[in-house]
């Protein structure tokens, strides 16, 4: 029965990661089909990664609350319809304003049905069984990133932007059977309060401060510029909340040990940048080389594909030379590949764009393996169940926010120069992060 639960929650997390970035390659056609830029296009890929990060530390609430295979299957619902709603909107900008708000949902039903399903099978799965089970849930995390980008651009091409949602439709139904049947029903409880306002205050926050953004083209910019300081302001009271109050949505106090706090902030900025990279140079590839969805999506691939070749190494290297070494290493040589990226033109030889990709892929596998592994490094035993959420919540709000950051800057280039130009810009923008972080890195709070 676990087994057939892992590898269940295996193919939702698929789906909801898959469906995080498959979008990338399909925002030019797009853009031109909502009358938009195609960065502003992009704001659906960073308020999808925005409301997964608001709904992830209400997940285990809604177990206990709910029961795991009702909350299951609410993410799983709540994911489908959503998906269906983003196939069928309106073109023009009307449309586009719905489109994002269906990401929003559909965000949040893939965070439920992700973080309850894991949550459950640690709960379930025998102890001895534990790390066979739990290993299913690992393929999701490192297939769907590098199929993404090649099936998202050739299904682009053959049959439109819209099947990137409608393709969930029979995943959704065959996940929602299955959970009627493998889902084990563990009982609702009451379990302990949970913190409203700060849950309030964070989902106000993120769900305005990271599409306000990007919709300079949509809305007006005192509108705008309204938008982004009361989400600035809702996400500021819903920290200094949650620092104040006994029982919060996130105990933020785990922040006091140095090396969570640099594997959370440094490793912020660090995911922030290199989950924008993709998406810039997909719309480099496709705006300014004139390559088709599918042609850049296998180009993007190749970037992937160094992230994942490199794997095996990443642990070692952090084993043989450490957290310092390591993080300074993997963020100099990243800035470096984003340089000569921004270099690029449609005269380069398509090995040298290949080549440089995956050694860039390379270079922020082994950055993120360090970050992620010395977040825990001191954290005490009692902290961990706080600790958890706090990381999973920072990862998915870095990602929103970095895309959602660097493609407004994609906007503002673009007022300046030419396409090919302005992508270029951004590029370069996207290493200077790494001269701030190596400083942070060389101070005593990564000593190790």
């Amino acid at each position: 029965m676990s087994k057939a639960f892992a590898l269940l929650v295996a193919l939702t997390s698929f789906m909801e990661l898959f469906d995080g970035t498959v979008v990338q390659t399909a925002l030019p056609a797009m853009s031109r089909d909502f009358g938009i830029a195609p960065e502003t296009a992009a704001v659906t890929m960073a308020a999808y990664f925005g409301a997964v990060a608001a709904t992830i530390p209400l997940c285990g609430w809604l177990a206990q609350r709910m029961g795991v295979r009702a909350a299951f299957l609410s993410g799983v619902g709540l994911f489908t319809f959503s998906s269906a709603l983003c196939g069928f909107v309106p073109l023009g900008e009307s449309g586009f304003l719905w489109l994002l708000i269906f990401r929003i949902a559909q965000g949040a039903g893939g965070a439920a049905m992700i973080t309850v399903g894991q949550l459950a099978i640690l709960r379930v799965a025998p102890r001895e069984k534990l790390l066979n089970v739990t290993a299913y849930l690992i393929w999701p995390a490192l297939a769907a990133p590098v199929i993404a980008p090649l099936a998202g651009g050739l299904i682009t091409d053959a049959f439109g932007w819209r099947w990137l949602f409608w393709i969930n439709l029979p995943l959704g139904i065959f996940a929602a059977m299955a959970a009627l049947r493998v889902v084990p029903a563990l009982e609702a409880s009451p379990g302990r309060r949970v913190d409203w306002r700060g849950a309030a205050l964070l989902g106000f926050g993120l769900s305005v401060t990271i599409p306000a953004l990007q919709l300079g083209e949509v809305l007006a910019p005192v509108a705008r510029m309204v938008a982004v300081v009361a989400g600035l302001a809702a996400l500021v009271a819903g920290v200094l909340w949650m620092l104040r109050v006994p029982e919060p949505l996130l105990n933020l106090r785990v922040f006091a040990v140095s090396t969570f706090r640099a594997g959370n902030l440094e490793g912020a900025i660090y995911r922030g940048v290199v989950s924008a990279v993709p998406v810039i140079l997909t719309l480099l590839f496709q705006t300014g080389f004139g390559w088709s969805a599918a042609f850049s999506g296998g180009m993007v691939m190749a970037l992937f594909a160094g992230n994942l070749g490199i794997k095996p190494f990443a642990n070692y290297s952090v084993r043989r030379w450490g957290f310092r070494s390591v993080i300074i290493g993997a963020t100099i040589a990243g800035s470096v590949t984003l340089v000569l990226a921004a270099n690029l033109s449609p005269r380069v030889a398509l090995f040298e764009v290949i080549l440089l990709l995956v050694v860039s892929g390379a270079a922020r596998s082994i950055g993120f393996t360090a970050y992620t592994t010395i977040q825990y490094a001191d954290v005490p035993k009692d902290q961990m169940v706080a600790a958890s959420p706090i990381s999973s919540t920072v990862a998915q709000l870095a990602t929103g926010l970095g895309i959602s950051c660097f493609m407004a800057l994609v906007s503002i280039s673009h007022s300046f120069s030419f396409t090919l130009t302005a992508m270029s810009a951004v590029l370069l923008a996207t290493a200077l992060p790494a001269v701030w972080m190596n400083r942070r890195t060389a101070s005593h709070v990564l000593s190790k």
